[in-house]
């Protein structure tokens, strides 16, 4: 009986004790969810960044700041354009779009004059090398490198890096096609001229700034801080001419396309490629030749000018009517004969055009492709150059109602380290009259 009773007792007992816990539990159950609850949101609310606040450029750091960004943007875009007003002649103008992107290094430029009877060139450079379009329209290697873009001053054949102190005037506030824009000047100075202007190569005629000297206009846009153009005037004479002679030149540049600017890379033909073309240039009714691709084809003198990667040059060009270089009794002529007549021909046409105390090296006679060659090797004050006399066939001659043949002069002139006497030998060997074979 006491043990029923103990049983039944702790049987209650022990059913207010579950009862007991399953209060507490609910009781405090509530609690133990808010603080987990609380904890997550605290972890996964974002915390706020306050934007930072942009401020507007300021005209007395605008233009310093301006520039810095060459440095640091993408890509952008820069159209030139610029008249020259010789005082002896009529004006004449230039202009150009030059695509930039500097981080992967690669700038195209489209550029043309009228000066140059409205023909357009085209300049692809790229961090491995740079190519230009020649005679034919293909890009072909050229002897440059890639130089990452800073504003030029033509005036100074520098550019604004270079100067340490440009000395600039911030002139006021003005529009540029409805942009408010800050605007700067820069005057050239006699002194900057003496200090900044490069060192003039001897082969290029040089031009000499007289008064009133450069200026340079800049102007900024007075609410994203970006350059967006830049003007600059100067008066120059030049080398060659008498001192009543000069240019008024005014160059503008527009720049544009900030971190937007795209474009699409040419053709061109890369340094390693081995293809030959067909020369059909100003000669090529009279004379036709063949030559590697990659040398470079010029014809703004009107006759063909060949230049190799490296930088030699051959020039291919009438020269006059020297009879005694043809056979014209249609008999060969024995080696010592034509070595003779070639040194002669050498002494009285040719040494007479070289400065200095001209030494011919060698001379040599050959038939090529029944062509008897004349070929001379002299060496000067200016280097060593390889000459090539020939005449075209008489009967060639006759048949397009020349009584005397004409006669051709290619004149070879080797960059440094290479041999004349081998350059072009493999182009001279093409060299055909009529149809090429």
């Amino acid at each position: 009986m006491r043990l029923e009773k103990r049983l039944t007792k702790e049987k209650k007992y022990g059913s207010h004790c579950y009862q007991l816990r399953i209060f507490l539990i609910l009781v405090f159950l509530p609690g133990i969810f808010s603080a987990c609850t609380s904890a997550g949101s605290a972890a996964n609310t974002p915390t706020s960044v306050p934007t930072p606040t942009v401020e507007p450029p300021n005209p007395e750091t605008a233009l310093e700041k301006a520039l810095q960004r060459f440095d640091e943007v993408q890509s952008f875009t820069v159209t030139g354009s610029g008249s020259t007003q010789p005082s002896d002649s009529d004006r004449y103008t230039s202009f150009s779009t030059e695509y930039i992107d500097q981080t992967k290094q690669t700038r195209l430029k489209e550029y043309g004059t009228t000066l140059d009877f409205d023909i357009k060139h085209t300049k692809l450079c790229m961090s491995s090398a740079c190519y230009s379009a020649d005679a034919t329209g293909l890009l072909k290697p050229v002897s440059s490198t890639y130089i990452a873009y800073y504003p030029e001053i033509e005036s100074l054949d520098s550019n604004l890096s270079k100067i340490s102190d440009p000395n600039y005037t911030y002139v006021g506030e003005n529009t540029i096609d409805e942009v408010r824009v800050f605007e700067y000047e820069i005057p050239i100075t006699e002194e900057m001229i003496a200090m900044y202007k490069e060192e003039p190569d001897p082969n290029i005629t040089y031009r000499i700034l007289i008064e009133p000297y450069p200026v340079l206009t800049l102007y900024v846009n007075a609410e994203d801080g970006y350059l967006v153009r830049m003007v600059e005037t100067y008066r120059a004479t030049y080398d060659f001419a008498d001192d009543d002679y000069y240019s008024d030149c005014v160059l503008e540049k527009d720049f544009s396309g900030w971190n937007t600017t795209t474009f699409t890379i040419p053709e061109y033909v890369d340094a390693q490629n081995s293809d030959w073309q067909d020369y059909s240039g100003v000669y090529s009714s009279l004379v036709t030749f063949q030559f590697p691709k990659v040398y470079r084809l010029d014809e703004s003198y009107s006759y063909p000018i060949l230049r190799t990667p490296s930088g030699s040059k051959m020039i291919f060009k009438m020269y006059a009517n020297i009879a005694s270089l043809s056979s014209l009794d249609g008999a060969e002529r024995d080696q010592e004969t034509g070595v003779a007549v070639c040194y002669g021909v050498t002494q009285l046409w040719l040494v007479p055009a070289y400065s200095g105390t001209p030494v011919i090296e060698n001379t040599e006679w050959f038939n090529v492709n029944d062509v008897d060659f004349c070929k001379t090797v002299i060496s000067s004050d200016d280097g060593q150059v390889a000459n090539y006399l020939f005449n075209e066939p008489i009967e060639f001659a006759w048949a397009h109602g020349r009584i005397l043949p004409v006669t051709y002069l290619v004149s070879i002139t080797p960059a440094e380290g290479e041999d004349a006497g081998t350059l072009f030998w493999d182009v001279i060997q093409t060299i055909h009259f009529g149809a090429s074979e």
